[in-house]
């Protein structure tokens, strides 16, 4: 809790870590797996501002641990800052035992690490220095504090303040405040919700703001918490001095943008990447490629480093950097061969509303936009094909640094980009065993990551691909993989197809006569099969990200001498506004053929309550469909 809490305070750019996280299903039901474990008996944050944009921070907290479980994560604290720009200190820390008695920690108790270059030189990745604080003598009952204080040298973005702070509503809260003393000339905005105002004053010259909280008895988690909560659901406070959104985006490419100048490395770099490639699209694509496939990621944590990128030369020095820096170097690239680029701010977690408080890291992630092609690409994010994005990127706001607009949505994006298509041969004998063989074919990004995944498989794996996978399907068998093209210029193509052989003991397991139902033998992301266990759901209070995609699965089955299929499933046709679907069971000369198509016609962004259950209706009589079972006789051995 302290850890996390600091990071998100003292790393302004990229850092809103606990409220997009709340967003989040994960982080909620992880925050109330541990609503009963720790209580905050007091959390103090008090910020004094200066004029420049300086901050002085001090925090304060105890919490109460009431569970053994919690015990290892709760008796030390650490928190980080910039050696550069920001000092830190830890004021105090104890243990203040159940029976009263409150133990000081030790100096011998604290721990200091300090990240440096070589030969006195500045680092290359961080300059953070750790500070780190062991309660003594802590057990199930006791209350640990610390109070600690983190104070800037000079301001992330100059003369500009803005920080975020976000309470669970899992978690219990017995005294939480938050102050915000600044100087006059300061024009600091607030946005509060759910928090309790206190009336506004002055102490030494100083405007002070306070706020309020407390949470004695935290939510408990249930169905309706899935999805995308909205920024008013938390206990949250928002201030900033940026007047809108368009001022962040200008106070980032103020010191991003003349680093997206080519220089003579950047453009030969360029030259020798496009070769004589004449189309604009593909010297985009294939300078995209080069970036993703070429530059690795490494965190900038130096200073105002976290908001302003490394100059092209120590990125193509290292081949490595973090958003910024494979954006900015793209955008040069991009000069370099005659495309026009922009850099674009977007928020990297769960979090989809701005704030009417423009704050900066609401949009901590940065990406890159051809405006002549409409299309939004991430370099951060590998293996993702060029016109495609990170899952969760669609339906977010973002903002165009340098454009005539700034502010922006990237659109949804068409369901049919992606597919996935299997075809099954399966022969069948009367003791039933089964031989046969699978092809399976990617569009869109999957096609990407299962290369990847293929290409990085060990010897061993590949050779022990087919029987694992078999296994993990209940079948007792063995076969062979063939991974198709991984050759390096296919790393990042848009389709991507595998196969496998395979000879399975136990295909039908219910002896003599049975019923089964018919999947791939291979565990796929997108197989019909799985609308099987998509009905019956309960109904949607929230937004959710959402995917739609073309999937079909064709098996051509050979029933041996001995063994026959006495019912098959009915077949079934069905058009709806969210999903199509098609199953067809056909008896041949030598036994089955079976075809079954869906086509779930959501964009993939962001789905309404009201959509996704829309959707949830439709999709019922589809899983009734595709649970029924083909019953089986054969002939005992």
């Amino acid at each position: 809790m302290f850890e996390r809490m600091q990071r998100a305070l003292a790393r302004p750019w990229g850092a809103f870590y606990l409220l997009a996280a709340l967003a989040s299903t994960s982080v909620v039901q992880a925050a109330e797996s541990q609503q009963a474990h720790v209580i905050s008996k007091q959390w103090y944050a008090d910020y004094e501002v200066a004029s420049d944009g300086r901050a002085t921070t001090t925090y304060t907290s105890a919490n109460q641990i009431l569970h053994a479980s919690a015990l290892e994560d709760m008796k030390s604290a650490t928190f980080s800052y910039s050696t550069s720009i920001q000092k830190g200190e830890i004021l105090e820390a104890y243990t203040l035992k159940a029976d009263g008695r409150r133990i000081t920690a030790p100096p011998t108790n604290y721990q200091t690490e300090v990240n440096n270059g070589r030969d006195g030189a500045k680092p290359l990745f961080s300059d953070y220095t750790r500070l780190s604080v062991v309660f003594p003598d802590v057990a199930v009952g006791d209350t640990v504090g610390v109070k600690y204080r983190i104070a800037d040298k000079e301001p992330i973005f100059p003369g500009a303040f803005s920080v975020v702070q976000s309470f669970s509503p899992f978690s219990v809260y017995e005294d939480a405040r938050i102050t915000v003393r600044f100087a006059k000339a300061l024009d600091l905005k607030f946005e509060s919700h759910n928090l309790q105002e206190e009336a506004a004053s002055e102490d030494s010259g100083l405007q002070v703001r306070t706020w309020r909280y407390r949470n004695p008895s935290p939510r408990t988690y249930d169905e309706a918490d899935e999805g995308i909560w909205r920024l008013e659901e938390f206990p949250v406070l928002m201030v900033s001095t940026f007047p809108s959104y368009e001022s962040i985006a200008k106070a980032y490419g103020d010191r991003a943008l003349p680093k997206a100048e080519p220089d003579a490395r950047v453009t030969a770099l360029a030259k020798s990447i496009v070769g004589d490639q004449s189309d604009p699209l593909t010297r985009a694509r294939l300078l995209y490629e080069w970036v993703s496939r070429n530059i690795t990621y490494g965190g900038n944590c130096i200073g105002v480093g976290a908001v302003v990128p490394r100059d092209t030369d120590t990125v193509l020095d290292n081949k490595m950097g973090d958003c910024k820096d494979h954006a900015t170097l793209l955008q040069a690239l991009w000069r370099a061969a005659d495309i026009r680029g922009e850099q674009v701010l977007i928020n990297a977690g769960s979090q989809l509303d701005l704030p009417a408080i423009p704050v900066v890291s609401m949009v901590n992630h940065v990406i890159n936009y051809l405006p002549d092609w409409k299309i939004y690409l991430d370099a951060t994010a590998k293996e993702i094909p060029f016109g495609y994005l990170p899952s969760g990127s669609h339906g977010k706001p973002v903002l165009h640094v340098g454009a005539a607009t700034a502010l922006a949505t990237i659109p949804p994006s068409a369901p049919d980009r992606a597919q996935q298509h299997v075809r099954t041969r399966l022969r069948i004998s009367a003791d039933g065993s089964a031989t046969g063989d699978v092809q399976v074919s990617f569009k869109g990004a999957r096609a990407a990551q299962w290369r990847t995944y293929m290409r990085d498989l060990k010897a061993t794996t590949v050779r022990d691909f087919v029987r694992r996978t078999l296994s993990a399907s209940g079948f007792k068998g063995k076969g062979e993989l063939d991974r198709g093209d991984l050759s390096e210029a296919k790393a990042l193509a848009d389709e991507y197809s595998f196969g496998l052989t395979f000879e399975i003991d136990n295909y039908l397991q219910a002896g003599t006569s049975g019923a089964f139902r018919l999947t791939p033998v291979v565990s796929l992301p997108l197989s019909v099969s799985r609308f099987a266990f998509k009905g019956d759901q309960a109904p949607v209070t929230r937004r959710h990200y959402c995917e739609g995609f073309k999937t079909d699965e064709s098996y051509d089955i050979e029933l041996a001498p001995g063994v026959s299929f006495a019912q098959l499933p009915e077949s079934m046709t069905k058009r709806g506004r969210y999903l199509e679907f098609a199953s067809s069971y056909k008896r041949t000369k030598t036994g089955v053929r079976v075809v079954r198509e869906v086509f779930d016609k959501t964009p993939e962004g962001i789905c309404t309550p009201d959509f996704m259950n829309g959707w949830q209706a439709e999709v019922e009589p589809i899983a009734q469909n595709l649970k029924s079972q083909i019953f089986y006789k054969r002939k005992s051995r």
